[in-house]
């Protein structure tokens, strides 16, 4: 195998190669749904009641929410073209968004388990993990940049 089908490179590879600039975005993804479908569990507990989540249920819930992100992204979004570079995602490639979004995912639990849990600190939680949302889409703008750099001028 060549090296550009691990990583992409140029545009012509995004979403073909099983690694590509959305790759860190879906990391992103799964931060951000992640914290999100939190607030349901560490505000009630912050508050005393019983929460409606638990931290596997949120986890199980992002990753549906990231795989149906991947079924909109490569039939809803095809067919209104809305996605780029027109075409559907290759097996390798869909296989690793999943992957990263799981991935940031059980990053942002581990982090809710270590700093909420054991501290009882939610606003760390949030803010831990708000940094860390920040720096991981800092990361996919600069790839973003790097790759579209990189491709031939048509």
């Amino acid at each position: 195998m060549l090296f550009n089908d691990w990583i992409a490179t140029i545009i012509e590879e995004v979403g073909i190669s099983w690694f590509d600039f959305y790759s860190i975005g879906h990391i992103c993804l799964g931060v951000g749904l992640f914290l999100f479908f939190s607030l349901f569990y560490t505000i009630p507990k912050k508050k005393g009641k019983t929460p409606i989540f638990s931290l596997l249920f949120v986890f199980i819930l992002t990753m549906f929410f990231v795989i149906l992100w991947e079924i909109i992204e490569n039939t809803v979004f095809i067919f209104f073209d809305w996605k780029f570079e027109g075409r559907a995602d290759s097996w390798q490639n869909l296989t690793t968004d999943i992957l990263m979004g799981v991935i940031g995912s059980l990053g942002s639990w581990l982090f809710a388990y270590l700093i909420f849990e054991k501290d009882k600190n939610a606003w760390g939680y949030y803010i831990f993990g708000f940094i860390g949302f920040a720096l991981w889409l800092s990361v996919f703008i600069i790839l973003r940049y790097l790759t579209l750099e990189n491709s031939p001028i048509i």
